[in-house]
């Protein structure tokens, strides 16, 4: 079984309703679990829709296409761009205000609720969660408002969602925040470099059999 086949099946484990973590713990980029995971999405037949911010999208479209990945997957699906200049992908709707993350979330939550009323099931993936807390700088107000949106859609079936972090982007000082991510999600799976092998550990699942799974390539 190839790495493609196998973490297909990892995706395919995941359910409606979910919010998943994935979370990257070292200095690697996440282009290549993004490429699955969209391709999966396709395949199952989910309508996809990135959350882009601050340009994170362009970033991991452009590392995946130095690597030697096929990228044109990414300029096919539809996109929420918040903050950022370089659009990629179908741009449904662009949200400037980055500053201030309760108007920030109203916008999102109007256009988010349009795509899940006329394109259920969909395949929600946020890219940059990460650099969203830093430029609001971690204060409570802000961290509470991004929370308070991101609970709400937790056992909503008409979406999965994934979220694609860098927790070391958010530092070893915030262990706290992390931990309440870890907290909001259903199913947590941690990416690290294990020597010449990446490996994706999955430390927490509403799915059992997926709890605790390793996974090296």
């Amino acid at each position: 079984m190839n790495v493609s086949t196998i973490m297909q099946n990892l995706w395919g484990s995941l359910k409606r309703g979910e919010l998943v973590l994935v979370e990257r713990t070292d200095a690697g980029d996440q282009y290549l679990a993004m490429h699955n995971i969209v391709t999966w999405g396709l395949r199952d037949k989910y309508n996809i829709l990135i959350v882009d911010i601050l340009d994170s999208l362009h970033l991991l479209t452009a590392k995946a296409r130095l690597a030697g990945i096929e990228t044109e997957v990414f300029t096919k699906v539809e996109v929420i761009k918040i903050g950022g200049r370089i659009p990629v992908g179908k741009v449904i709707k662009t949200i400037e205000e980055i500053s201030e993350p309760v108007i920030l979330t109203k916008k999102f939550r109007d256009v988010y609720e349009q795509v899940l009323e006329s394109r259920s099931p969909v395949l929600t993936i946020v890219l940059g969660l990460e650099k969203l807390l830093v430029a609001s700088e971690f204060s409570s107000a802000n961290v509470h408002a991004l929370v308070k949106l991101m609970s709400k859609y937790v056992g909503d079936e008409r979406r999965l969602t994934v979220h694609l972090v860098k927790t070391d982007i958010i530092g070893p000082e915030r262990q706290s925040l992390t931990a309440l991510l870890e907290d909001m999600a259903t199913t947590v799976i941690r990416v690290s470099k294990k020597g010449k092998a990446t490996e994706f550990h999955v430390i927490k699942s509403v799915t059992p059999n997926l709890e605790d799974m390793v996974l090296r390539f």
